[in-house]
C-alpha cells in the first residue's frame, strides 16, 4: 500500500484532463490511436489487444514501406511498474507504457467515485489511467481519470480443466462373465461392465467449465498371462466382448470356493471433452481420457470332461 500512495503522490504533479469514458469496444489512451481494442481472448476473459502494426502514424500507406509483419505485430514496451506499483492491469500502447487502477485507490468504494459522464454504460468502472514513456525516462505523458469496462480476473483453464476432471465419479461395476461361476476350455466366455451404464460422467469447476466424459471402450485382463483386450464400450451381457481361455485355472492366482481361479481385471475408458456454456473448449495440458480403476473378478476355468465309447 506504501507503493500506492507514492504513486499517487508522484502522479499527482502531472496534468490533470478531463474525465474520459472507454467503452467495451475500445480503449483510446492516446486521443489518436485506435490500436488498443478490448478483445474477449477466451470464453469469459477479456484483454486490452494492440491491433495495430506498430508502425508511426498508425499502420501507414504504402510509401512508408507499410512494415512486412502482416499489420498484426505488437509493438513491445516495458510494463514493469504494474507489479512494482500494484496496478490492477497494464498494456502497450505504441511506445508509451499504460497503467491502470481500477478503481483507484484514492476511490476503493463505488459512493466515492465522480458522477460518470452521461452515456456511460452502467457496468463501468471508475479507474485511474496512467501513460508513460520509455525507460530510462519513465515520463508521465497522460494521467487522467476514465470510466473503463470491468477488468475480468485471468482465468487459468488448464487449472478449471483439472478441477472439473477431478469432479468426474467413476461408476461402481463388477467384471461379469458368461458361462456363469465358471468358464470352460475352448469355449467362448463373455466379459461386461455390471452395474455400469452407457451414460455420459460430467463433472464441473468453480468457473462452470464442465468436463464430459464419453464411454469409448471396455478393457479386460482374462488373468491367464494373456494381452489386455479391447472391447467395445459393454455393459449387459452379450457377445461383443469375448474370449477362449486354452488351458484350466490350475495355477491360478485367485480363488473360489477354495479352488484356484485366474484374476479377471476390467475397467472403463471415457474420452474427455470440456464446454463452457455449451461450447466445446480446446485446452493445452487438459487430460483426454478418463479411466475407472480396474476392478477385480476371480474367473475359474475348467476342462470340459469328455467320454468317448467305442462301438
Amino acid at each position: 500500500m506504501l507503493t500506492r500512495r507514492l504513486t499517487g503522490i508522484l502522479l499527482a504533479a502531472a496534468t490533470m484532463v478531463a474525465t474520459t469514458v472507454i467503452t467495451l469496444v475500445q480503449v483510446t489512451p492516446a486521443a489518436a490511436d485506435d490500436c488498443i481494442q478490448y478483445v474477449e481472448t477466451s470464453p469469459g476473459f477479456w484483454e486490452y489487444v494492440n491491433v495495430c502494426d506498430g508502425d508511426e502514424g498508425g499502420g501507414g500507406d504504402e510509401e512508408d514501406g507499410g512494415g512486412d509483419d502482416g499489420g498484426n505485430a505488437e509493438p513491445e514496451c516495458y510494463l514493469g511498474r504494474e507489479d512494482q506499483f500494484d496496478y490492477d492491469w497494464s498494456y502497450c500502447d505504441d511506445d508509451l507504457s499504460c497503467y491502470v487502477y481500477s478503481p483507484p485507490p484514492s476511490a476503493p468504494d463505488p459512493e466515492d467515485w465522480p458522477e460518470p459522464p452521461a452515456g456511460t454504460p452502467e457496468d463501468h468502472v471508475y479507474g485511474m489511467l496512467t501513460c508513460l514513456t520509455q525507460p530510462p525516462e519513465e515520463e508521465v505523458v497522460i494521467y487522467r481519470p476514465a470510466w473503463l469496462p470491468p477488468q475480468e480476473d485471468v482465468v487459468d483453464w488448464e487449472q478449471e480443466a483439472l478441477q472439473a476432471f477431478g469432479q468426474l465419479v467413476a461408476p461402481d461395476f463388477d467384471l461379469a462373465f458368461n458361462p456363469p461361476q465358471r468358464a470352460y476350455v475352448t469355449l467362448d466366455t463373455w466379459y461386461w461392465a455390471e452395474g455400469a451404464t452407457d451414460g455420459e460422467l460430467t463433472g464441473t469447476s468453480a468457473a462452470g467449465l464442465v468436463a464430459i466424459a464419453t464411454p469409448e471402450r471396455l478393457e479386460v485382463q482374462p488373468g491367464d498371462g494373456s494381452s489386455t483386450l479391447t472391447c467395445p464400450f459393454t455393459v449387459t451381457q452379450s457377445d461383443a466382448c469375448s474370449y477362449v481361455y486354452d488351458h484350466a485355472s490350475v495355477e491360478g492366482t485367485a480363488t473360489v470356493d477354495g479352488q484356484p481361479a485366474y484374476e479377471g481385471q476390467a475397467r472403463l475408458v471415457y474420452t474427455v471433452r470440456f464446454e463452457l456454456n455449451g461450447e466445446v473448449m480446446e485446452i493445452d495440458g487438459a487430460p483426454a481420457v478418463f479411466q475407472t480403476p480396474w476392478q477385480a473378478t476371480p474367473i475359474p476355468v475348467a476342462e470340459i470332461q469328455a467320454i468317448v465309447e467305442d462301438d
